[in-house]
C-alpha cells in the first residue's frame, strides 16, 4: 500500500435513507491534489489544512471563510436551507454549473440520474425562486474565494453532484436485493463506477452506514472484471484496492468505508453537503405540488412518524387523484 498512485479523492454520501417518503439521494465530489499518494497517506491527508485554513469546517466560521462540513451540522429545519445553499451553490458556481434557473442546475448537478423527475408529478414542476433562500449573487462571490483556497493547496475541484432515486426505483431496487442497504450499495457502485471511467487512477472515501464491515464480495459483485484485495476490515474502517490486470496503466480503485467520513475527509463532508440539498429540493417540489392540490396540509420531512401522519391526511386526495402507492411511499 505504499505506491503513491492516486490524485483523486472523491467522498460519497447519502442523505434520506431512513424516510418513508421522497427520494434516496446519493452526493459526490472529487478532489485532485497536487501529487499522487499512496493510500495510507491519502487517507492521513486533510484538505483543510492543505488550504491553510481558507476553507472553514465549522458553520460558525462562514462570516469568514467558505465553509465544508457534515450536511447535519449547516442544516436543520430551525436554521433554514440558506446556510447550505450559500455554500454548496458556491461549489456548483466554482464548477461551472449554469444556476440561472433550478432546471439548468438540476441537468448538470443530477447527470447521473436514472429516472427523469417528469416522470413523478410531484418532482416536475419547477422551483421558483431559485435558489429558495440564499442571494443569487452569493454563489459567485464565494466561488470566487473558492477558487483561492483551493489554488492555495495546490488542489482542485474535479467532480459534484448528486443522483436522486426516486421512489419507484428505489423499490425496485429493494424489491431486487431485500435489502435496503443492499440496494443502496448498487447506487454506490454504480456512481463510483462512473467516477472511476472518468479518472483511472482514482480513491473514494464512503460514509459507512450501518455496522458492515466486510465489503469484498459486494465490490467485486459490482466490478467483476478487477482484482479485489482486502486491506483493512475493522469497525472504523474497511477499505480496498481494485485492480484491472491487461489494461493498459492497470486502472486501480482504492476504495474505503469509514465511520463518520464526513467529519475528517473534506470531499465525503461536501458529498453530504450535496446530497442534503438535494433532498431539501426535491422535498421542497414533492410537499409544494400536495400542498397546492389540498390547502392547508401540514408539510412532512418524510420520516416515518410525520410520514404516515402525512399519509393519513392525503388518503382521500392520493385515492381520489389515483396515485400509485408503489410510486410514492418506500416499500421499507
Amino acid at each position: 500500500m505504499a505506491q503513491a498512485h492516486y490524485q483523486v479523492i472523491a467522498g460519497i454520501d447519502e442523505a434520506g435513507l431512513g424516510p418513508i417518503l421522497g427520494p434516496l439521494t446519493l452526493g459526490y465530489a472529487a478532489i485532485a491534489l497536487p501529487q499522487p499518494l499512496s493510500a495510507d497517506a491519502l487517507l492521513a491527508e486533510n484538505l483543510w489544512q492543505r488550504t491553510g485554513g481558507a476553507i472553514g469546517r465549522k458553520p460558525g466560521e462562514r462570516k469568514q471563510r467558505p465553509v465544508v462540513c457534515d450536511s447535519k451540522q449547516i442544516y436543520s429545519p430551525s436554521k433554514g436551507l440558506k446556510p447550505l445553499e450559500e455554500e454548496l451553490l458556491s461549489w456548483a458556481c466554482l464548477h461551472g454549473f449554469n444556476l440561472s434557473s433550478f432546471e439548468n442546475f438540476y441537468a448538470s448537478f443530477c447527470s447521473l440520474a436514472r429516472e427523469k423527475r417528469g416522470a413523478y408529478d410531484w418532482y416536475a414542476a419547477t422551483l421558483a425562486p431559485f435558489p429558495l433562500e440564499a442571494g443569487p449573487e452569493r454563489a459567485a462571490l464565494r466561488a470566487e474565494a473558492l477558487s483561492r483556497a483551493l489554488a492555495q493547496g495546490g488542489l482542485a475541484l474535479r467532480e459534484l453532484g448528486a443522483v436522486p432515486v426516486f421512489e419507484g426505483e428505489l423499490n425496485r431496487l429493494i424489491g431486487r436485493t431485500d435489502n435496503k442497504s443492499r440496494a443502496e450499495f448498487e447506487v454506490v457502485g454504480r456512481v463510483v463506477g462512473e467516477l472511476w471511467s472518468r479518472h483511472r487512477h482514482l480513491a473514494v472515501v464512503c460514509d459507512r452506514q450501518g455496522g458492515r464491515e466486510k465489503y469484498g464480495r459486494a465490490l467485486k459483485g459490482q466490478f467483476p472484471e478487477a482484482d479485489v484485495s482486502a486491506f483493512v476490515e475493522s469497525p472504523k474502517i474497511s477499505s480496498y484496492e481494485l485492480v484491472v490486470p491487461g489494461e493498459r496503466n492497470e486502472p486501480r480503485l482504492f476504495i474505503a468505508f469509514v465511520e463518520e467520513g464526513d467529519n475528517d475527509h473534506l470531499p465525503v463532508a461536501l458529498a453530504s453537503m450535496a446530497a442534503k440539498y438535494l433532498r431539501e429540493a426535491m422535498m421542497h417540489l414533492f410537499n409544494n405540488w400536495f400542498v397546492a392540490r389540498q390547502p392547508g396540509l401540514k408539510r412532512t420531512a418524510g420520516y416515518y412518524q410525520d410520514g404516515r401522519r402525512f399519509l393519513q391526511d392525503t388518503a382521500d386526495l392520493r385515492c381520489r387523484l389515483g396515485l400509485d402507492d408503489a410510486r410514492l411511499i418506500r416499500a421499507r
